[in-house]
């Protein structure tokens, strides 16, 4: 089992946020707001030079001057240790825990062949079908979509966008990210009334095939802890608890009523 640290360095590259700000082992991460990931401080390196105090404003100032609360991805790695109970004293809010499940490729591969009436098509970059869909199914419009579109369009790493036909009508889609022997999936979503019939099984499936082909290993997925749902499936499909994590977000300071 690779390092938490390394499986989160992974995922940051998969989700890159428009800016980065490096401070001392921790990224600092802006994308106006679309995203926890993507707006969140990743703390899971820590370079000694300055004290926990002074890097927490540094991170509380960053935010500020974006207008954004203070956000913090805490990990099981997270550094320094003691983090997360330093900022839950500040009054820092814990939010979406989140679980990180892991798997050797080989067995999700034996789950490629999707089931009968069920179509994958497994493409290097977004369609406008595939776009369409993941908008519509995760109820995306407008500015929110573009800002999620624009972190997808900014992957450093080779990509795979899988979309799943049920009867000839696209039902699911996922994307992957593929960087150092390991793939990150995402955004897997179906549409609710196809679910729970084998499509998004098959999505994960094809890119479980596909980043093994590109010469894979190993595979990661995010799914938070209250989606009992998601995580039965990837139960069933072989993928395992490997760590967890939640955010822990500054409660901004509301102005006091007028007399």
């Amino acid at each position: 089992m690779e390092s938490i640290a390394f499986i989160e360095e992974l995922a940051a590259n998969a989700w890159p946020a428009a800016i980065v700000q490096h401070v001392d082992g921790w990224r600092l991460r802006f994308n106006w707001g679309a995203t926890r990931r993507a707006n969140s401080a990743l703390p899971i390196a820590d370079g000694g030079r300055y004290s926990l105090e002074e890097k927490t404003g540094f991170a509380e100032r960053f935010y500020a001057d974006r207008d954004l609360p203070c956000r913090f991805q805490a990990a099981d790695a997270t550094m320094p240790a003691g983090l997360d109970a330093y900022l839950a004293d500040r009054g820092y809010v814990r939010e979406a825990p989140t679980t990180v499940l892991t798997a050797e490729l080989t067995a999700l591969v034996t789950d490629e062949r999707p089931p009968q009436g069920v179509s994958v098509d497994v493409a290097p970059a977004m369609t406008d079908e595939w776009t369409s869909l993941y908008d519509q199914a995760n109820g995306l419009t407008g500015h929110d979509a573009e800002l999620r579109r624009d972190i997808m369009r900014r992957v450093p790493v080779p990509a795979a966008y899988a979309l799943a036909r049920m009867d000839g009508e696209a039902v699911a889609v996922g994307w992957a990210a593929i960087e150092r022997g390991w793939v990150g999936v995402f955004g897997m979503t179906t549409q609710p009334a196809f679910r729970r019939r084998g499509a998004g099984r098959a999505v994960l499936g094809a890119l479980a095939g596909y980043a093994q082909r590109s010469g894979a290993h190993s595979v990661y997925l995010q799914v938070m802890d209250d989606n009992p749902a998601a995580h039965g499936l990837y139960a069933g499909a072989g993928l395992r608890p490997a760590y967890g994590y939640h955010y822990r977000t500054r409660q901004l300071a509301r102005p006091k009523a007028s007399g």
